[in-house]
């Protein structure tokens, strides 16, 4: 890796670190290939310096992707039924959009390990992508960009991989326990940790680290929401139930803009 002000940069050159906003949106994420679309943005953003992937730190990908992927493929296909079936989350109009983010994110190593993992206990395999699912389609309706997508869908399949052996819904001490298990991952970048950390974190800073409204990152406070529904419809809620209860707590447990990207999603 080696450090390049920005003139020194060139379309092609790749990128070798996350760089977010004050929000938490990603400007440039690591490994991304430089455009002069990427480089204008951190003109725009006034960012001196940026780390540059050298030739040599460069590893040409694996091209066989391994048996996880197309169980997740097939798992994907079966939870978009169930939604649909259900007719209270609107995920048909983005569904290629959706899944396109998915299969892009499966390509990555450092998610097939972690969801290697998660498929082995299949309530929380379920719960991930389920999760990632109602969050893409927020993240969609928001107006996130891809690579914004692409990393809100990473946060999302992976924002419960602090859980033990059982999928204990009322545990947050798993955030601590993902938080640490993904910052000694190399390959895994910082924002992702760090929405692993705070999915638990409440908007009037009741959760567990106490964070509060925007010190809880953006990201963060979007799962927050998609998490809890569908932990709400595991505990036997009908959608109904959860969605109220998720309304009701706008403002004090959730982001109340986050609140109203959820009910975008709900068809009417």
């Amino acid at each position: 890796m080696k450090s390049y002000s920005l003139h020194e940069l060139q379309p092609g050159m790749i990128a070798s670190q996350t760089i977010c906003d004050s929000r938490g949106i990603i400007l440039i994420g690591r490994g991304i290939t430089l455009t002069e679309s990427y480089i204008n943005r951190l003109h725009n953003f006034k960012i001196h310096k940026i780390m540059i992937q050298e030739d040599a730190d460069f590893s040409p990908p694996f091209n066989a992707l391994p048996p996880i992927v197309q169980k997740t493929a097939d798992t994907l296909t079966l939870l978009f039924k169930n939604l649909a079936e259900d007719k209270i989350i609107n995920v048909q109009k983005n569904a290629c959009k959706i899944e396109q983010i998915i299969y892009s994110i499966l390509e990555k190593p450092a998610i097939q390990a972690f969801l290697e993992i998660d498929s082995q206990k299949i309530r929380l395999f379920h719960h991930s992508l389920r999760t990632t699912i109602i969050a893409l389609d927020m993240g969609l309706i928001e107006g996130y960009d891809y690579l914004n997508l692409e990393y809100l869908g990473m946060c999302a399949l992976i924002h419960d991989c602090g859980m033990g052996e059982d999928f204990m819904e009322e545990n947050t001490d798993h955030t601590f326990h993902g938080f640490k298990k993904l910052r000694n991952n190399l390959d895994i970048d910082m924002i992702i940790s760090l929405v692993c950390l705070q999915h638990h974190e409440c908007y009037d800073g009741s959760g567990p680290l106490s964070f509060r409204r925007m010190q809880i990152t953006e990201f963060a406070r979007l799962i927050a929401v998609a998490d809890h529904y569908d932990r709400l419809i595991m505990r036997n809620n009908t959608p109904r139930q959860a969605i109220f209860k998720i309304v009701g707590n706008s403002g004090t447990l959730f982001d109340p803009h986050m609140v109203q990207l959820f009910e975008s999603t709900i068809q009417s």
